[in-house]
């Protein structure tokens, strides 16, 4: 909620609407207490864990327990997008793109991943003949397919949401959500599954007789197996942070709204759990920073020769369905 003693409502847009307002309104409230009961339904896919193993560490269960936390709370403010979207009409903003990508990742948890469809095949035919891996890439296929066609549905519902549409807004949430689910469903799982070991080939004989180019051809594979992943997320963080630098400059009296930086408070708690927290090894951690610092300036590169900062971002300033008064 708002607190303060401006208790005037949002001002009437030309259109006979209304603009979004900044602040948590009790219909957000409402959708939170929703979606809170909703996220407590979805189950995890590791619902215990195995008697045979020992028990896992303390660090582990914060770990896993801490990035749970994060995804059911990005799917929460998803269900607030969406609804506000519905309400008020505009384009998704860039940080609660960071939210979708949670939202998504909180849906993967009720569908069989891609390695269950392919089992799944193998029993319903009868006979193992297909290869694994090529099985992995028949499968992935449709889910490519699905990401380019849910992509150039977004382009054409652009203008009406710039419009103001509500329709629109909301379909464009969910076209997000869904090709989120999508790309990380079939493209990234099979990067991370099948392409490190066809880009970067190992020497011949065992790991064990590598020497020094072991650790050098895992860190390559690792690369290339959460590139995809971590660009997905990278993109939408460094798009944020070059409007946001470009609007404090532009227009510094403006209210950010709510959901932008919540959805990037749980974005920034998640990195911070994957990257210093998880890692138990001072040799981990310093892979994994240099890992995102990489992944952190190759997005904000893109993100500059894209045009972003240099000129006025249109979902925030150009279109008056998602404008906030300050």
């Amino acid at each position: 909620m708002r607190l303060g003693t401006d208790n005037r409502g949002p001002e009437p847009r030309h259109d006979g609407g209304t603009l979004e307002p900044p602040w948590m309104t009790l219909a957000d409230l409402g959708v939170i207490v929703a979606g809170v009961a909703l996220v407590m339904t979805i189950p995890a896919r590791a619902m215990g864990w195995p008697f045979y193993l020992p028990p896992p560490s303390l660090l582990y269960l914060l770990v896993t327990g801490g990035l749970r936390l994060t995804v059911g709370c990005g799917m929460v403010l998803t269900l607030v997008v969406l609804s506000r979207r519905a309400r008020y009409g505009g384009p998704v903003r860039n940080a609660e793109w960071l939210a979708l990508v949670f939202g998504s990742l909180c849906l993967l948890e009720v569908v069989p991943n891609l390695d269950e469809v392919v089992n799944a095949h193998y029993a319903a035919v009868g006979s193992n003949s297909l290869n694994f891996g090529a099985a992995r890439w028949l499968f992935c296929m449709p889910a490519a397919a699905g990401v380019a066609l849910v992509g150039a549905g977004l382009v054409l519902l652009r203008r009406r949401a710039r419009d103001g549409s509500r329709v629109a807004s909301a379909l464009t949430v969910v076209g997000l959500v869904g090709g989120f689910s999508l790309w990380f469903w079939g493209p990234c799982e099979v990067a991370r599954l099948e392409l490190p070991w066809l880009l970067v080939p190992g020497p011949r004989g065992g790991p064990l007789s590598w020497g020094w180019r072991a650790p050098v051809v895992f860190a390559l594979r690792d690369v290339v197996a959460n590139a995809p992943t971590a660009f997905t997320w990278g993109l939408p963080a460094a798009v944020t942070l070059r409007t946001w630098c470009a609007d404090r400059h532009r227009v510094p009296e403006r209210a950010r709204v709510w959901t932008e930086l919540a959805a990037f408070a749980v974005a920034l708690v998640a990195a911070l759990l994957l990257t210093v927290v998880g890692p138990q090894a001072a040799f981990d951690i310093l892979r994994r920073l240099s890992f995102v610092a990489f992944v952190g300036l190759v997005s904000w590169w893109i993100a500059g020769r894209l045009g972003i900062g240099r000129s006025p971002t249109p979902d925030i300033l150009n279109f008056p369905a998602n404008r906030t008064r300050p």
